[in-house]
């Protein structure tokens, strides 16, 4: 009986040693993304615990010159984001961030995208367009909203640059969730529905989790608030109306740590995973709703004159780490 019980014990560690080395050897080939969010971690406070595990470059802080107080707009990405800072930005006359109104007028390249494109949460001059800027030498006007799809971003560039002279456009394409936002902008007929592309602004102190921009009042707000946030929490502990994973109470650190070591040693099973689940094509009709929007807007700068037309297309990185795959838009 106890040989039979010894056999079994170096079995299983033999079987165990294997298995290891199998999850680290996937982690080496397929670095995939950690999954986080099926081991049920609030997602604030896995920021809030790699950005202290975590070396930060001090160099992309926000810059405080670059902050103006009651004229900077402030978002609160910095809770899922940096973990540190918020994102800043000056709004231009129409709102977007950043812009020089006389772009308006002259520029040398329009671009537009999602919030790739606006480098969410990335505070200048570290942004997209601060570096393009950079290495092209040439002026950038960057409409991106932040969010929506190529539907929206078309309607977009239809006002707003009427007036203005230009002469590349670029158009990023970020294949994550730019078909998901296209499905809805369809079904909300985008295409011919009056549109106000007007930031939601306010003044005054909105809880920590609204998407909402709010005027700087002080350049500490700059700088996440942990203890706020958990002030947050437990004052609104019990509003059906909040998001559960945002008001859920957080777990003991060393529990959620050794959560977050299980998902980086599962991240290249969770790969491989992905790989073999082949993601669902878009239907003939939203394909050709999408070959819509790109000939309107070829018409459209067709008749502005533009003929330096690109289309930037952005992988997701779940996908990218399987060169053999295929995208999901051909």
């Amino acid at each position: 009986m106890k040989n039979i019980i010894f056999k079994n014990l170096i079995i299983f560690i033999i079987s165990l040693f294997f298995i290891i080395i199998f999850l680290e050897v996937l982690n080496l080939v397929l670095s995939g993304v950690p999954i986080y969010d099926k081991l049920g971690i609030n997602r604030f406070q896995l920021t809030y615990i790699k950005s202290k595990n975590t070396k930060i470059n001090n160099n992309f802080f926000p810059r405080n010159e670059n902050s103006i107080i009651n004229k900077s707009y402030i978002e609160n990405c910095g809770y899922q984001e940096s973990g540190i800072y918020h994102q800043t930005f000056t709004p231009d006359l129409n709102g977007f961030w950043n812009n020089d109104n006389k772009l308006y007028k002259n520029t040398d390249i329009v671009m537009i995208g999602d919030s790739f494109g606006m480098s969410s949460c990335v505070n200048s001059p570290y942004d997209f367009r601060s570096q393009l800027e950079k290495k092209s030498k040439k002026k950038i006007l960057n409409l991106s909203p932040g969010s929506g799809g190529p539907l929206k971003q078309l309607r977009v560039i239809e006002e707003f640059t009427k007036d203005t002279n230009f002469e590349y456009f670029i158009w990023f394409y970020y294949e994550g969730n730019d078909e998901i936002d296209l499905s809805r902008e369809i079904a909300k007929n985008f295409f011919g529905k009056e549109m106000s592309f007007s930031r939601k602004v306010t003044d005054k102190n909105i809880h920590p989790f609204s998407t909402q921009y709010r005027i700087l009042a002080s350049k500490d707000e700059i700088f996440v608030d942990y203890k706020k946030l958990l002030k947050w929490i437990d004052q609104f502990q019990n509003i059906k109306k909040i998001d559960k994973d945002y008001a859920k109470k957080w777990d003991s650190e060393i529990l959620v740590k050794s959560k977050i070591f299980l998902a980086e040693r599962l991240r290249g099973l969770n790969s491989l995973i992905k790989y073999f689940n082949n993601e669902k094509r878009s239907t003939d009709i939203l394909e050709k709703e999408y070959e819509a929007v790109v000939k309107r807007m070829n018409i459209y700068l067709n008749s502005k004159e533009i003929t330096k037309k690109y289309i930037c297309y952005l992988p997701k990185y779940t996908r990218l780490v399987h060169k053999k795959k295929k995208p999901s838009r051909s």
